[in-house]
Order: C-alpha cells, then structure tokens, then sequence
C-alpha cells in the first residue's frame, strides 16, 4: 500500500507518509477534506483528492442513506396479493444502516482491513526474499568473497557482477526491513531480472527445476510489490520465498557451481 504526503493549497510545508487509514481518520476528524492536495508520484505533482475518484471515495464516503417505510395495517396487508411482501425494513435493518452496518459498507471495510495488512507484511516479507537471493548470488561464490576479504582486494568484486548484484540485494533487504519502500520500483525490476534471466539459465543448462524456481522467485517479488489484497499478498510470499528458498537448496548442492564464475571480466 502506498504512503502518501499531503498539504493545503496556501502551504508548502507537506505532511506525512500517511497510509490509508490515517487519512481515513483525518478526513473523518475534517482535518483533510477534498480539496487537499496529495502527491502523486506517478505524475510527480501535486493534485487535489477530488481528481482521484477512487481514492477520494476510500477517504470520504458518502454517508449511507437511511430509508424509512411505513408499515402496512393487518387490513392494507390482507389486501396485497402477495402476502409475504415484508412491508419495509424492520428496526434492526433502521439501525444496522444508521451505524454504518451496510454491505457496502463492510465490503469497504473489509478492502481496506486487507489494504492494511498487506501493507504491514509487503515490506519485511520482501526483505527476507532479497536476503535470501543474496545468499543465492553470494553462496556459491563465498570463497571468492572470503579470499578478497582476508587480502583487502575488495575492487576485484567487479570482476564478478553477481557478486556486485548480490550485495546489492543484501542492502535491498536491510532497507525493507527497516520499511523503505521507495525501494519498490526498483524491485520490480529486480524480480523481471530474476525471472527473465533466471529462467534462460535454467533453459541453457537444461534444468527445468531451475528454470521453475526462477520464474517463482521472480514473480514473487514483483508481485509482492503492486498488491493490496491480502490474498494475493500471500500468493507472492509462497512464490517468492518458495522459490528463492529453492534456489538457493540447489546452490547448497553444488548444482550453480562454477557458473557464475564463468560470467566474470578482467577490468581490474
């Protein structure tokens, strides 16, 4: 779930993040209303709530609209042709509207409970799934590291790009622990790589477990980035952890022994 950053049209000081459910209670406590101005990170200005029909109507619903019916006289009743007409709603069906108890209104809220949720577990989950593609990158390659480590050659690592790659998913999921989410677009294309690249590799070496894994770790992290639902939040978690879990088993077995030192330069 994103975060957003708000402030008035006579103001150039924002304020924020805020999740949905924040600007649900100001809106409900009228410190926001409509004409607030969010900022859109996809168009990179600020632009008022009202422009954003879907996400206004998530701040400020509209109040439900409770109906009144008269109730028929035994007589009247008697009169209708159909007698199992329930003549309005009853007390109980007056209140549940007056509290808000309405099917629209639970299935809001039931959105916004999976919003929120998916929005508490999207970033550490995707941190234990960087640290586990690092361990993938960086296993079967520790000797290397342990040598240029023990001899303070640490430029030779961009000899080695996986190793360059792994560090940087390394400090990936560090920042999603610490819940930086800026970081999401980024691993977007992190997990297109996985999946692209994990996949040819599994294809050339002729191993279809690889090539599952790869594709499973890959859309994992994408997916776990663009969500909200709950549900699906759970789909990525199984994909993502499940297959760099994988990957990372196979690297225990000596299976990607050698092949990420074949993809290494000289420059230094």
């Amino acid at each position: 779930m994103p975060d957003y950053y708000i402030r008035t049209l006579d103001q150039n000081e924002s304020r924020g993040p805020f999740d949905l459910m924040k600007l649900q209670t100001l809106g409900d406590g009228n410190q926001i209303n409509e004409n607030t101005l969010y900022y859109d990170e996809s168009k990179e200005e600020w632009i008022p709530f009202a422009l954003n029909k879907e996400l206004c109507a998530q701040i400020f619903p509209e109040p439900e609209k409770i109906k009144l019916k008269i109730r028929k006289s035994s007589e009247q009743m008697a009169q209708e042709t159909d007698p199992k007409d329930p003549g309005g709603n009853d007390i109980q069906e007056m209140l549940s509207a007056a509290e808000g108890k309405t099917e629209q209104r639970k299935a809001l809220k039931n959105k916004q409970e999976s919003q929120h949720k998916t929005a508490n577990i999207s970033p550490p989950t995707l941190g234990f799934m960087m640290i586990t593609s690092a361990l993938v990158l960086i296993y079967p390659q520790s000797d290397l590291m342990n040598e240029a480590i023990n001899s303070g050659t640490y430029a030779v690592f961009i000899n080695h790009p996986f190793v360059l790659l792994g560090i940087i998913d390394l400090i990936l999921g560090i920042l999603l622990f610490l819940a930086v989410t800026k970081v999401y677009p980024l691993l977007r294309g992190r997990g297109m790589l996985t999946l692209g690249f994990g996949a040819y590799v599994g294809w050339s070496l002729g191993d279809p477990f690889l090539v599952g894994a790869s594709v499973a770790a890959g859309l994992g992290i994408f997916i776990a980035t663009i969500t909200q639902r709950f549900s699906i939040m759970l789909v990525a978690l199984v994909l993502g952890i499940g297959g760099n879990g994988y990957l990372l088993y196979l690297g225990t077995l000596g299976r990607l022994d050698g092949f990420f030192e074949s993809i290494s330069s000289n420059l230094i």
